[in-house]
């Protein structure tokens, strides 16, 4: 059936209009980036960029004391694209881009007395801190995006949310596996909620690993299975068009296993709790704290 032939086509649905060409997207990447604020996820970025072989990527890193030890691991793996700064300031002076990775109870305290230039391009990763306080608080800098990666970035296989979408933000991005890029900020706020599903996704998996445990799979085996499965799986959806998703679960087989195992959850409220969930993330994206009455099970209860 016409279903079925597009159900199982795996073609990859085409990548954003940025990568058009790899050359394309090296240029647009800024010379000299800074790192304020040597975190997990900064790191993880400029680790990334950094293991761009062979393709010619120029770019010379500065980083924030911050954090010293992140900071001289990074300095030690990479000693030809990065040195160590002596302060903030200095990783700002020194650069042509900045990244921002504190936390959001830092944000004000880190850049309020940092001073920036007029053509500085300025990349937040910071979650919750809104893209017009980001502005306000880099200005004269114009140039100013949020961005959104998660950590496999460090291995440039990385999803990344980035607002607005310039094409220099755009390009360090593509860099490091995938990049949406939207100019909606409402928008922008609906598809972060996406990314707290990462722990749920973990926790999917350890719970399908300790089941099989808890039935005498050995632990070795039982671990590499699930991460396998769900890998496997996780692939057939990675470049999803608007009806990809739709039609993966439509293709599950009348009466089968698979069909009966999602049926079985849904019947139970287990993707209901999933959208109970999200909307509790979308309100602490928003004002910055949690809201008890929002839980899953304060609101099925």
């Amino acid at each position: 059936s016409s279903l079925e032939s597009a159900a199982f086509d795996r073609t990859p649905w085409p990548l954003p209009p940025l990568a058009r060409g790899m050359s394309d997207v090296l240029a647009m990447v800024p010379k000299s980036i800074g790192l304020v604020g040597v975190g997990t996820i900064g790191s993880a970025v400029v680790r990334g960029l950094c293991r761009v072989d062979g393709l010619k990527l120029k770019t010379k890193f500065v980083i924030s004391p911050r954090n010293a030890e992140k900071a001289a691991a990074l300095a030690a793996e990479f000693p030809d694209l990065i040195r160590i700064a002596g302060s903030n300031q200095e990783v700002v002076d020194a650069t042509d881009c900045v990244i921002i990775s504190v936390l959001p109870k830092q944000a004000e305290e880190v850049m309020g007395p940092l001073k920036f230039r007029p053509e500085q391009q300025v990349l937040s990763l910071i979650a919750t801190c809104p893209l017009q306080r980001i502005r306000e608080l880099v200005a004269p800098a114009e140039q100013c995006a949020v961005g959104v990666p998660l950590p496999a970035v460090a291995i440039r296989q990385g999803a990344t949310l980035v607002m607005p979408s310039l094409p220099w933000a755009q390009a360090i991005f593509e860099l490091l596996g995938s990049c949406v890029a939207v100019d909606d900020e409402a928008v922008f706020k609906r598809m972060q909620c996406m990314t707290a599903l990462m722990g749920d996704f973990y926790k999917r998996q350890l719970t399908a690993q300790q089941w099989l445990e808890s039935h005498d799979v050995p632990n070795v085996q039982a671990a590499a299975w699930v991460g396998a499965i769900f890998s496997t799986m996780a692939a057939d959806s990675a470049k999803a068009g608007p009806d990809t998703l739709h039609k993966l679960v439509e293709e599950q087989t009348p009466g089968g296993v698979n069909e009966m195992v999602w049926k079985g959850q849904d019947e139970d409220g287990a993707y209901q709790g999933l959208c109970l969930g999200l909307d509790q993330a979308h309100v602490r994206f928003m004002i910055g704290r949690t809201d008890p009455d929002l839980a899953p099970a304060a609101k099925r209860s």
